[in-house]
C-alpha cells in the first residue's frame, strides 16, 4: 500500500514540479520540500512535527537545493515515537540534532550513486553519513547508514525528498573510544579497553567495526564487576578483544546485501579468525543477523546496532565472541 501511495506521489511531484514556462513562482513556492512534507501528514506528520518544533520550515522551504532524508511515520514508531505528540514531548536538543542530521546540501540522487558500499556524503551541518548502493536478488537496494530508503528521489521545486524506514541516529562521538565510553552499558569494556592498552587504537583515524560486548556480556564471561576486568592480565584482555572487531566500516545491511542464498557467511576479526553472521528473517524480509564466534555455544545476539562514529561503526552484543581453545 505504501508503495503504491509513494509511486503515486511521485508522478504527482513530478508533473508539479516540471520547470518550463507553465510553471509559474507561484507554483514553484507551494512545491517546496517543507509544504509537500505537510501535504503529505498521512506518511509524514512525525516529521513534520520534528520540522515545526525546531524551527526548520523556513529553511527547507527556502532556495536550496537540499535534499532532505525523511523518515516516515513507521520510522518514527521504531524510534519509540508512536505519533506526532509523543515526538512533540521530546527535548529539543534531540529533535535538533535528528533534524539537522537528515538534511543535505545540493540534490542527491541515490539512485545515480555507484553500485558501492558506504559512500560518504556529508549533511547541510557537516556530519558525516555512509550511502550504499548494490543488488541483492532482482532489486537495487540503497541504505543509508545501513538504514534501507523507502522511496527515492520525490520531487519537490526546491530539492529532493528521500524516504528512510528508519530514524537515523545522529553522529554524536568522533570515536569508537569515545562512544564506549560514554555508554553505560559498556563500561566493562571501556575498562577492558584501558588495560589492554587498546583506547588509543579504537581513537585513531583508522576504521574500525566493534562488536561491543555488554557489560552483562562480562558477566556471563567471569567478571563480575569491572574492577575485575581491570585487575586482569593485559594479554589475555587483548586476545579476547582482538576477537571482537575488524579494519573498515560495516552496518548489519551490509551483510544482508552480501550473503548469499545460504544466508550464513563469515566475517574475518582483527585477529584473522572468522565468527559466523547468520541473516535472520520473518517471511521473505530480512530483519537482521545474529553472530558466533566459533567457542560461543549458541548465537549472539545485537542488542544496538550501528552506532556511527567518526572512526568506526558500533553494534552492541549480549555476550563476548569466544573462540575455540
Amino acid at each position: 500500500m505504501k508503495r503504491i501511495f509513494y509511486t503515486g506521489l511521485t508522478l504527482l511531484l513530478m508533473t508539479a514540479c516540471s520547470k518550463d514556462e507553465k510553471t509559474t513562482p507561484d507554483q514553484q513556492l507551494s512545491n517546496r520540500i517543507t509544504y509537500v512534507i505537510a501535504d503529505n501528514l498521512f506518511n509524514f506528520s512525525s516529521f513534520n512535527t520534528v520540522i515545526e518544533r525546531t524551527g526548520y520550515g523556513p529553511k527547507l522551504a527556502g532556495e536550496g537545493p537540499l535534499t532532505v532524508l525523511v523518515p516516515d511515520n513507521n520510522a518514527f514508531i521504531k524510534a519509540g515515537y508512536a505519533n506526532a505528540s509523543i515526538v512533540l514531548q521530546e527535548r529539543a536538543s534531540v529533535l535538533n540534532n535528528i533534524m539537522t542530521y537528515h538534511v543535505l546540501s545540493g540534490t542527491w540522487e541515490l539512485n545515480k550513486l555507484p553500485f558501492a558500499f558506504n559512500q560518504e556524503l556529508t549533511t547541510a551541518a557537516g556530519a558525516k553519513m555512509y550511502a550504499t548502493r548494490w543488488v541483492k536478488g532482482q532489486d537495487t537496494v540503497l541504505t543509508i547508514n545501513g538504514t534501507p530508503v523507502v522511496s527515492y528521489n520525490l520531487p519537490a521545486s526546491n530539492g529532493l525528498i528521500q524516504v528512510m524506514s528508519e530514524v537515523l541516529q545522529p553522529l554524536v562521538n568522533q570515536t569508537l573510544s569515545d562512544a564506549i565510553a560514554a555508554d553505560t552499558t559498556l563500561t566493562f569494556l571501556n575498562v577492558a579497553l584501558q588495560q589492554a592498552g587498546m583506547k588509543d587504537m579504537m581513537s585513531s583515524k583508522n576504521s574500525y567495526t566493534f562488536f561491543a560486548p555488554s557489560n552483562s556480556a562480562f558477566r556471563s564471561k567471569g567478571f563480575p564487576s569491572a574492577d575485575s576486568v581491570g585487575r586482569t592480565d593485559p594479554a589475555v584482555l587483548k586476545r579476547m578483544l582482538d576477537y571482537t572487531f575488524f579494519t573498515g566500516r560495516r552496518f548489519i545491511y551490509d551483510y544482508v546485501l552480501t550473503t548469499d542464498a545460504t544466508d550464513r557467511s563469515q566475517q574475518a576479526m582483527y585477529n584473522g579468525n572468522n565468527i559466523t553472521i547468520q541473516l535472520l528473517k520473518e517471511g521473505v524480509k530480512y530483519t537482521g543477523v545474529n553472530i558466533q564466534g566459533s567457542g560461543n555455544t549458541g548465537p549472539v545476539t545485537i542488542l544496538k546496532s550501528n552506532v556511527l562514529t567518526g572512526n568506526g561503526v558500533l553494534h552492541i552484543i549480549n555476550s563476548v565472541l569466544s573462540e575455540n581453545q
